[in-house]
């Protein structure tokens, strides 16, 4: 199991005087501990580079028993724990399918008391060892949530969260069903136990069938990090028969505003459309998952260009825009002549050609200060030089 040559200060200081290096090397070399193989060493170093960027507490905390691969690359950034945490208070909460703990780390800073419940004997012992090395208020259960529930049948807890696998071998669409557990299928025993329940759900399910499955969503938060999907959660309350949740659309590290609705407020707006104006605005891919297309005109006083444009314009500088800014400099009309064999970035929305065709075609490749925009208003075809702002 845990290797406690590994925790020593000397094993602790050398691998951080490796921290650069390349791991396939390391792997390779003969390993200067006698209880210590190069493949542990190997480890343990790609668990610390991972760290560095994904998960800052543990890179920054010595003694941290960094577990395989296929354990990092599961586990949620901090950054995405952090926000989840930032959602819910309380005394007491489980996380049922806890892996590497990053999510049960966060909670714990605003919960009282945490439960970590992991299946993986070894992936459990290690988050038991870290835990306490850090000193936070989790207590790790081996087993699966099932037996916890056995073991302790009159425990509850202000919140229950899980993040389910999904099931091996399913070739289907992704839907709720094929997660393992079947959220559909245990909420009656999640509702005995705590009066809120949040999953974290694939970005590849569908929102719509979802809210239709569980009419006991009271919110959703599609989280992004550096304008990447990671989070589909879901937070559920008992008793709370709905079809209309509050939609919050969420880019953590990019200084974009939080942008929200109601689910099916979206279905009765009307978007406002225009042609090109001064500022041409793309709204965070949190955005675009979660369909809030028309709602946002309003929100923010932007026109829509096309009903199948994803990109919004105005006159006036919107700052609080939940996504990129551009500002129009020139209208390209005879992009042979004036944008061939440029160097730029491209954004490609609603066009007739795709973007591989354009730079074929064009001769552009990509980087740069200038961002060309081919798309498509109520005016018609565009070709748009612009900056970011």
């Amino acid at each position: 199991m845990i290797n406690n040559t590994i925790l020593t200060p000397e094993f602790q200081e050398f691998l951080v005087s490796i921290e650069k290096e390349d791991i396939r090397t390391i792997g390779l070399k003969k390993s200067p501990f006698l209880d210590v193989t190069s493949a542990e060493i190997a480890q343990q170093l790609k668990g610390l580079q991972v760290a560095k960027h994904k998960f800052p507490t543990l890179y920054q905390t010595k003694g941290i028993y960094f577990p395989p691969s296929i354990n990092l690359e599961q586990a949620s950034s901090e950054a995405t724990a952090n926000y989840k945490a930032s959602l819910v208070k309380g005394k007491k909460m489980v996380d049922l399918t806890a892996g590497l703990g990053i999510d049960s780390i966060a909670f714990s800073s605003t919960f009282d008391s945490v439960i970590h419940i992991e299946q993986n004997e070894q992936l459990s012992e290690i988050v038991a060892r870290n835990v306490k090395t850090l000193n936070r208020n989790i207590n790790c259960f081996h087993g699966s949530f099932n037996a916890y529930f056995q073991q302790n049948p009159h425990e509850t807890f202000d919140l229950i969260y899980l993040d389910p696998a999904r099931r091996d071998g399913s070739s289907r669409k992704f839907i709720l069903e094929d997660l393992e557990p079947n959220i559909l299928e245990y909420l009656d025993l999640f509702f005995e136990k705590a009066d809120q329940v949040m999953v974290k759900l694939s970005p590849l399910l569908d929102l719509s069938l979802t809210i239709q499955q569980i009419p006991c969503i009271k919110e959703i938060h599609i989280v992004a990090l550096k304008n990447e999907v990671k989070d589909f959660l879901i937070v559920l309350e008992k008793g709370l028969v709905t079809t209309n949740p509050t939609i919050f659309c969420v880019n953590l590290e990019s200084n974009q505003e939080h942008y929200s609705y109601a689910f099916e407020s979206e279905a009765t707006k009307i978007p406002a459309f225009s042609g090109v104006r001064k500022y041409i605005y793309e709204p965070n891919v949190s955005i675009l998952k979660a369909g809030g297309f028309k709602g946002i005109c309003a929100s923010f006083g932007v026109y829509k260009l096309h009903q199948n444009t994803h990109l919004y314009t105005s006159d006036q500088y919107k700052a609080n825009f939940p996504g990129r800014i551009f500002q129009v400099e020139e209208i390209i009309k005879n992009p042979k002549k004036e944008i061939a064999k440029t160097k730029a970035n491209l954004l490609v929305k609603n066009y007739p050609e795709n973007i591989d065709l354009i730079k074929k075609k064009l001769k552009i490749t990509d980087g740069g200060s200038i961002t060309i925009i081919f798309t498509q208003s109520i005016e018609g075809i565009h070709i748009l030089k612009t900056s970011k702002v």
